[in-house]
């Protein structure tokens, strides 16, 4: 497993998979068609074999070695994280999942990146037609190995199990830069990320030694999730995380609405916003509901929306830094 450079809080994962559909639903994300546009990123990357386009290199996968282009240009991203991670690299896909392009779920710079990118079906269910007609040369996956794998007919398929490997967000982006060879475009995040990381725990460190945080969001049928990858940068900046949750966990644990005490050792909480300003319409029901307004923080004023929620790269972690830090500026 590759490891990141950048000095992560140590901690063993479990699998954050069984909340996806929460994610989904933190985030707003619905189905819907956009047209679409080409990638134009021609960025020449060091490492690897060949010459561009006319070279191949070998990829370890976990779905074994295959052969891809030693400098992909037109990616397909099969799933959400795949794109956002994409993104990070400085890759614009060809084609990305149906709903992603979402301008309420979205930073409007991300948006305006995907708005036109043409869509490749539902999550999980990728149209094997409208993937061929954008002529990939490389496609990327982490959760659908069984749907995606007939899809090597078409380009290489770079799988990387994330599903139930355990593995954190900034480990499963390591793999995807080594796939698409762009592993020196993380560089410059991962230093940006370093410093606002200490620039946050010297400027706050009273605040911070003595509070207690959980990040959740509103599931279905009088249910609730606590956690989510957000808790990766919550720990990295000495957060101390309550509400009973696991120090190895690093996802969605599905609590009712009957169990929100467990709230009540915290001093502050996170719930998802959309970029809208509003909140996605489970969380919303949470917000709404009695008992939720007699959690302790919530009582305090101390619960927050924060809109970098699903953290799945640098782009979305140094957000979440910088909300955080607002959150901070108040206790």
């Amino acid at each position: 497993m590759t490891r990141s450079a950048i000095p992560f809080t140590p901690v063993k994962r479990r699998a954050f998979l069984g909340g996806l559909a929460a994610a989904a639903a933190a985030v707003g994300l619905t189905a819907c068609g956009v047209s679409g546009s080409d990638d134009d990123d021609k960025k020449d990357d060091k490492g690897g074999e060949g010459d561009g386009k006319q070279g191949t290199r070998s990829v370890r996968t976990d779905n074994g070695t295959i052969e891809a282009p030693a400098h992909p240009q037109r990616v397909i991203a099969c799933e959400n994280w795949d794109t956002l991670m994409l993104l990070d690299l400085g890759i614009v896909p060809v084609g990305i999942p149906d709903g992603i392009a979402n301008p309420a779920a979205l930073p409007a710079d991300v948006y305006q990146k995907l708005r036109r990118v043409k869509t490749i079906g539902v999550a999980g269910t990728p149209n094997a037609q409208a993937i061929g007609a954008l002529k990939p040369d490389l496609i990327v996956d982490q959760f659908y190995k069984d749907k995606t794998a007939p899809l090597k007919t078409i380009a290489p398929v770079a799988y990387f199990n994330w599903s139930d490997s355990g593995a954190l967000w900034y480990e499963q982006l390591d793999k995807v830069a080594d796939a698409v060879n762009r592993r020196d475009a993380l560089t410059d995040a991962k230093s940006e990320y370093r410093r606002r990381l200490k620039e946050v725990k010297d400027a706050y460190a009273a605040q911070i030694s003595k509070t207690t945080w959980a990040p959740l969001s509103g599931g279905q049928n009088g249910a609730f999730f606590l956690g989510s990858p957000l808790l990766t940068v919550m720990r990295d900046l000495g957060l101390r995380i309550g509400a009973k949750i696991a120090k190895d966990e690093a996802g969605f644990v599905q609590k009712s609405y009957e169990e929100l005490e467990i709230l009540d050792d915290c001093d502050v909480l996170l719930y998802p916003q959309l970029f809208d300003g509003k909140a996605p319409a489970l969380t919303q029901q949470l917000l709404d509901n009695k008992v939720w307004k007699g959690v302790r923080a919530v009582k305090a004023g101390h619960a927050f929306p924060i809109k970098h929620y699903t953290v799945g790269s640098y782009r979305w972690a140094n957000g979440a830094v910088d909300e955080i830090e607002k959150i901070l500026r108040k206790l």
